[in-house]
């Protein structure tokens, strides 16, 4: 019988695929993620806490901003900060309070995080929309440095839609994902997180960034929360990143490959999945998170 990382590539995935602890991984970030288990962590670290393509450049950008008191850029990308993609000399060099994003799930952390109550903020969106960007991004990308110059993914969107269903997609459930962030608490008694979801950022940021300020101890003007929101709207972080910033930790992309920003939206789920596709992911999401499909 085929393990899921198999199905995977079998579908599509053209990246070597293995089983770490029953989650599919890329077989390059085995060793990567055994090493991020056991990263020294700082008392004063921030934890932000994503499935992928949950909007975690928007929100490590405005968690900066917060730790900095005003509406500037970081110097560099987010990747700089990625704590199971970047070594621990890296991650030691830079300057506290460190905000380390991940897309790992609790049990996949350094205990020290827990054992010394780091401040965590989990993103969370709708996975529908998590699927299509997704999808766009494994599908389009191609790295410099593939000389097959093949992209990540190159299946059709329905078998993407099942291997995001049953969780082979490397990374992992988002169903799993979310419930482990859902029930942190009953796993870590007295561990507060803030929740941030990514739906209510773009209905209205500032009341999202007050909330992170607040949880964060850092309160700022309502002029700075003003000021952080214009500055991390779509168009300008978008230009920031690849115009702006040190590109050091930046992916390099094969030419017209997608970058990481396409549109920043809610609701283009509406544009990819028909009546069927979305009946059946409602249908597994409830039977998999035990609630009705909230978005």
């Amino acid at each position: 019988m085929s393990t899921p990382a198999e199905k995977a590539m079998k579908a599509g995935v053209n990246v070597e695929l293995v089983m770490d602890d029953g989650i599919v991984q890329a077989a390059f970030m085995v060793d990567k993620l055994k090493d991020a288990k056991v990263l020294p962590i700082r008392d004063d670290d921030i934890l932000l806490c994503t499935y992928p393509k949950s909007g975690t450049h928007w929100t490590w950008e405005i968690l900066n901003m917060i730790v900095a008191g005003k509406a500037e850029y970081t110097k560099h990308w987010q990747n700089s900060a990625w704590l199971e993609y970047r070594t621990e000399e890296e991650l030691e060099a830079l300057a506290s309070p460190r905000i380390l994003h991940t897309h790992l799930r609790p049990k996949q952390l350094p205990d020290a995080i827990w054992q010394k109550k780091c401040k965590v903020v989990h993103v969370r969106r709708n996975p529908k929309d998590c699927m299509v960007s997704s999808f766009h991004q494994a599908s389009k990308q191609v790295w410099k440095d593939n000389p097959a110059a093949k992209p990540s993914y190159s299946g059709t969107w329905d078998d993407f839609i099942d291997m995001f269903v049953d969780g082979s997609f490397p990374g992992g459930s988002y169903f799993d994902h979310t419930r482990e962030w859902n029930n942190i608490s009953e796993v870590h008694e007295d561990f507060e997180i803030c929740r941030v979801h990514y739906e209510d950022m773009k209905k209205d940021c500032v009341p999202e960034i007050r909330k992170m300020a607040d949880y964060l101890r850092r309160p700022l003007s309502e002029k700075i929360y003003q000021e952080i929101s214009e500055a991390c709207s779509f168009k300008k972080l978008k230009h920031a990143n690849e115009k702006l910033k040190d590109q050091t930790y930046h992916f390099q992309w094969q030419d017209d490959s997608s970058g990481y920003f396409r549109k920043g939206i809610t609701g283009d789920w509406k544009n990819w999945f028909t009546v069927a596709q979305s009946e059946r992911f409602d249908k597994a999401y409830e039977e998999r998170m035990n609630e009705k499909f909230p978005y």
